[in-house]
């Protein structure tokens, strides 16, 4: 069976947040939009649907917030504590993660214009509720800059972006891998080949939106770009981003951005699938290690568990954990076990009431773990109380790592082991765009026809990864590059 070239004005090519923001902003300009999809109907989503769903955005005031959440009864409002989260707050959040790399075109860029991608998130029927995973927020406040989360998490997110680019008159193709670019005798883009469900091959025309993820399941090129280690590394995410128009863009004259090297991962359960499923999606995460240690085999610990909060650290956690041979351990006592959020399951612990005894368990070195809890708890400073709501400054000090904030000693049992190991989520590479989402070539001048949108593009993001900022990457990138493809294509 043969296709003729079919004749669109954007082809939007990945079908995850920021694909159908992409498609979804397209349409409102009054475009024909087709978006390709490469998975299943059944698997559509992208990364996106493996989340949970959490934004992150720049707020003054905790009434900025109100208007996303308006289903909250005002008594309970008033009592929610909501510290403010300026904009200057996000960019230097996003600096300091970075290590100063980050472009800072790009990150004021999304700093700025992420209440405004909020609000149209709102227009376009997204709904939003209070985050879920951190103990019980609602009744000690937020102050990280993490307060929503879209209804229905992950899912969520994409099942109502979905309805919307259906209910706009997007077009959406399923089982549809793009593979290649098709260019005019100028060098600008002017469409897609793609491989339909039948196997057959054909040219989409039009505007070209590149959300197709990074090649975070790719085994090739994550040994080709994050090194040997990363080839056999559980991912977290979809199966079906693997990278596939990220060689064709650089090969037509895209110029690349960002940590080619580094990549968005955190520490997840050992028991969890090589390749992410929509049932294990993020409930495998364990990234509570704030209220307790973290050790390796040896029984030595190797981080600073108390730096920051946990959704500013975690990425760079995991990174941690995989130096260590791709395994740790997260060790609390009764205490610590209160804070933990919900993702952990108690019967996947080692419970004792020794230490020696979750040692042998786990198969930690008893004595490198006891000899590494007694110098742990005599750094423990008791200047300060512990204030889970704050970064307290309460410090273990004369012991190293440090750990900057809530340091407690582990000695009321039964003492808690929770095995730990490294997923990858998302590449943190790809291609430089402008504020139009538009690709940049070596000269940095766009390239007609040609955008790209969430992690498809490079220079947000290096060794870590501030909670959040995801999902507005996605969104930001994806509406500027279907806005201006509309115009263009």
């Amino acid at each position: 069976m043969s296709k003729a070239d079919k004749a669109g004005k954007v082809v939007v090519v990945g079908g995850g947040n920021a694909g159908f923001a992409a498609a979804i902003a397209a349409a409102e300009k009054g475009a024909k939009v087709v978006l390709l999809e490469k998975a299943p109907e059944p698997e559509y989503g992208g990364n996106s649907r493996y989340t949970a769903g959490l934004i992150r955005f720049g707020f003054d005031d905790k009434e900025q917030v109100r208007k996303f959440v308006p289903q909250v009864p005002q008594a309970q409002w008033d009592k929610i504590r909501i510290n403010p989260y300026p904009v200057q707050k996000y960019i230097d959040d996003l600096k300091l993660k970075s290590k100063w790399k980050a472009d800072p075109e790009l990150i004021r860029w999304m700093a700025e214009d992420s209440y405004g991608v909020m609000e149209w998130f709102v227009e376009h029927n997204v709904q939003w509720t209070f985050l879920t995973y951190i103990p019980n927020a609602i009744e000690t406040g937020f102050g990280d800059g993490i307060v929503l989360e879209t209804v229905g998490g992950g899912p969520g997110i994409v099942e109502m972006e979905r309805a919307e680019a259906l209910r706009i008159g997007v077009e959406i193709r399923y089982q549809s891998t793009a593979y290649d670019l098709v260019t005019d005798d100028t060098g600008g883009v002017t469409g897609v080949k793609v491989r339909g469900p039948d196997g057959v091959s054909y040219v989409e025309r039009g505007a070209v939106v590149l959300a197709s993820g990074g090649f975070e399941a790719n085994p090739e090129m994550r040994t080709r770009y994050l090194g040997p280690g990363w080839n056999v590394v559980k991912v977290r995410g979809v199966r079906y981003n693997t990278g596939d128009l990220l060689d064709p863009a650089i090969r037509v004259g895209a110029q690349s951005n960002g940590h080619w090297a580094g990549c968005h991962c955190t520490t997840i359960d050992p028991t969890s699938p090589d390749l992410g499923t929509l049932e294990s999606s993020d409930k495998t995460n364990k990234i509570s290690f704030n209220w307790g240690i973290s050790v390796n085999a040896a029984g030595e610990r190797f981080i600073d568990e108390g730096k920051d909060w946990n959704t500013k650290m975690y990425v760079s956690v995991g990174n941690a954990v995989s130096e260590q041979g791709g395994r740790a351990f997260q060790i609390f006592d009764a205490v610590g076990v209160e804070h933990l959020d919900q993702r952990y399951d108690p019967d996947a612990a080692f419970i004792g009431d020794t230490l020696e005894e979750i040692a042998a368990q786990a198969g930690i070195d008893p004595a490198g773990l006891a000899h590494t809890v007694e110098k742990f708890n005599a750094a423990v400073q008791d200047d300060k109380p512990f204030d889970p709501t704050v970064l307290d400054g309460r410090a273990a000090v004369g012991v190293s790592p440090v750990k900057t904030n809530w340091a407690t000693r582990i000695e009321q049992p039964p003492f808690v082991c929770y095995e730990v190991v490294t997923g990858i989520t998302f590449t943190f590479g790809g291609l430089r765009v402008d504020r139009n989402a538009q690709v940049l070539d070596q000269g940095n001048v766009p390239i007609r026809g040609l955008y790209a949108a969430g992690e498809m593009t490079g220079g947000f993001f290096y060794y870590q990864y501030p909670a959040g900022s995801g999902l507005m990457c996605g969104a930001l990138t994806g509406r500027a590059a279907g806005w201006h493809a509309a115009a263009q294509g």
